[in-house]
């Protein structure tokens, strides 16, 4: 009779070795999607960031704008965007814009060269930037 017990021991003994091993598997595969929820939660937070920085610089572009050398800035409070621009010494503009998807600091900023014509900017073709241009540091900070 003991031989039929120790069987069963041997049996509990491995099912609760399984039950071990399933449950550090199973904490291990909650850290890994925790670490890549908090990955996955920066690119969408990158993604709006980007959108609201397009969407400000599309904006900004059907804005009116007076030639001037020093920067000028426009404000959507429903959208919270911001765009501005600065006419340089050759007569180009640059447009910088962003919008504060998040409330961050320091947000994304696009940048855009153009002509001013009548008021309005005519935007270069190639002219994107995801930096400023402009080899002036003190320029390139914009106003708030």
């Amino acid at each position: 009779m003991s031989g039929k017990r120790e069987k069963g021991s041997s049996s509990l003994f491995m099912v609760l070795m399984l039950f071990a091993l399933g449950s550090l598997m199973l904490q291990g595969l909650s850290r890994q999607l925790g670490a890549q929820r908090f990955e996955v939660a920066a690119e969408i937070q990158s993604i709006k960031n980007h959108v609201a920085a397009r969407s400000a610089l599309a904006w900004g572009e059907k804005q009116s704008w007076r030639p001037q050398k020093e920067w000028q800035c426009q404000h959507d409070p429903r959208f919270v965007w911001h765009a501005c621009l600065h006419q340089t010494d050759k007569g180009e503009a640059l447009l910088a814009a962003f919008g504060d998807a998040s409330g961050e600091r320091f947000p994304l900023t696009l940048w855009r060269w153009g002509v001013l014509r009548g008021g309005k900017l005519a935007a270069a073709a190639q002219g994107w930037l995801d930096f400023c241009p402009l080899l002036d540091d003190a320029l390139c900070t914009l106003p708030r």
